[in-house]
């Protein structure tokens, strides 16, 4: 299956507007571990608000304000961070009217988004889709998750300058 006609344009951004919080030391030279807890919390809610911005972009969506807290929903029950560096956002949800998705990139060294690693997350695969798509939502998850393991391609969605970019290199990945 090509996931390319699904990315929707308008849902591509290179560069998150979310920054990594400040780390606030105590008296010894480190971070409480509450305080960090709740800055690593804050980054996440944060990076969450603006996947569900970049989501609502598309004409697919019918409420944003309900696609985000779905979204938070979601990522609630288990973190969708699954790969080093990379995260897919996922969602099932009535505020979809059909199945699309999306790609984000942060900055280096990237955001906290409760990786399995623990690492910062750099790469954000985004999709969206209503309650009853399970086949192309599931479909596409193992699409994405080949992507995944090619480290050239990772490298690649790394670099790309343009969305237009994203497209020619997942084009490439798809032949």
């Amino acid at each position: 299956m090509n996931v390319l006609r699904f990315l929707r344009p308008a849902c591509i951004q290179l560069d998150l507007a979310t920054a990594p919080l400040p780390i606030v030391l105590d008296e010894t030279g480190e971070e409480p571990t509450a305080a960090m807890a709740r800055r690593k919390s804050k980054e996440k809610d944060l990076v969450m608000a603006e996947l569900a911005e970049i989501l609502a972009r598309s004409p697919d969506v019918v409420n944003p304000t309900k696609l985000h807290k779905d979204l938070i929903h979601r990522e609630n029950n288990a973190s969708t961070a699954i790969a080093p560096g990379v995260a897919i956002p996922h969602v099932r949800t009535l505020q979809a009217r059909a199945f699309f998705m999306g790609f984000a990139r942060a900055a280096d060294p990237g955001l906290h988004y409760a990786s399995l690693d623990g690492d910062p997350t750099r790469l954000f695969f985004l999709m969206a889709a209503p309650p009853y798509d399970d086949r192309t939502y599931h479909l596409v998850q193992k699409e994405i998750a080949q992507i995944l393991r090619d480290d050239d391609m990772v490298d690649e969605l790394l670099a790309v300058e343009t969305p237009q970019d994203v497209f020619n290199s997942l084009r490439r990945f798809f032949r």
